[in-house]
């Protein structure tokens, strides 16, 4: 009795380490799968991106240079890059970092048709000392936004941005018409009862060399 129970054990033993092979497997498959979809946004310029210049005699590539799955904005001329897909109910997450002095750009969110500098869209401002502002841009509302004259939402808490060169995380969740703003892993702000709750995802370009990287949308 006690030989059989060993033999029987042995095999639940070897099937159980076959079943946590395949588990590893599958799941440094998904890690992997799911990698790949973030950074290949920075990787792929032409197939996932619309470039909105001031000067139309720059190119494109001129302002926003993508290699290695990180985004490299000149600060040549204005504008900026968006999605060429619409989005709505995700969070987004990124870093970005000044390379030479601090200046100022946003992150657009719910860009509205049609593409202008400066569009239709919330922006989660980057601008130093006040990442985490929200601006209503051009007629967008929300609850701690309703008129022309109260167009951006204060961060809640001092400035807890990086130094000159290092990087910066940043998490925007948008759920419905609400949306809160992660700066560093801190909530630094948040907005309700906004009137557009899907559209682009854009960076803007103000004129500061900057970076941005670990692009990821769920």
């Amino acid at each position: 009795m006690q030989q059989h129970s060993l033999s029987i054990s042995k095999k639940m033993k070897s099937k159980l380490i076959v079943l946590l092979s395949v588990f590893t497997l599958v799941i440094a498959g998904n890690n992997n799968a799911q990698q790949v979809k973030s950074s290949s946004l920075f990787d792929k310029q032409d197939e996932n991106w619309v470039c909105i210049i001031n000067n139309k005699q720059i190119a494109p590539k001129e302002v926003f240079k993508f290699a290695d799955g990180v985004m490299k904005i000149s600060g040549v001329s204005n504008g900026y890059i968006r999605t060429k897909r619409k989005y709505s109910n995700y969070v987004l997450s990124l870093e970005w970092r000044w390379t030479k002095k601090l200046g100022n750009s946003g992150v657009l969110v719910h860009i509205q048709p049609k593409d202008t500098i400066w569009p239709i869209c919330y922006q989660v401002q980057q601008k130093a000392d006040a990442a985490g502002d929200i601006i209503c841009m051009n007629g967008l509302k929300a609850k701690e936004c309703s008129d022309t004259v109260k167009f951006t939402v204060k961060k809640m808490l001092t400035s807890n941005e990086k130094l000159l060169g290092d990087w910066n995380s940043m998490k925007v969740v948008c759920r419905k018409n609400t949306m809160k703003v992660f700066i560093n892993g801190v909530l630094q702000n948040s907005i309700s009862e906004m009137n557009v709750k899907k559209g682009y995802i854009g960076f803007q370009n103000e004129g500061t060399e900057m970076e941005f990287r670990e692009l990821k949308i769920k």
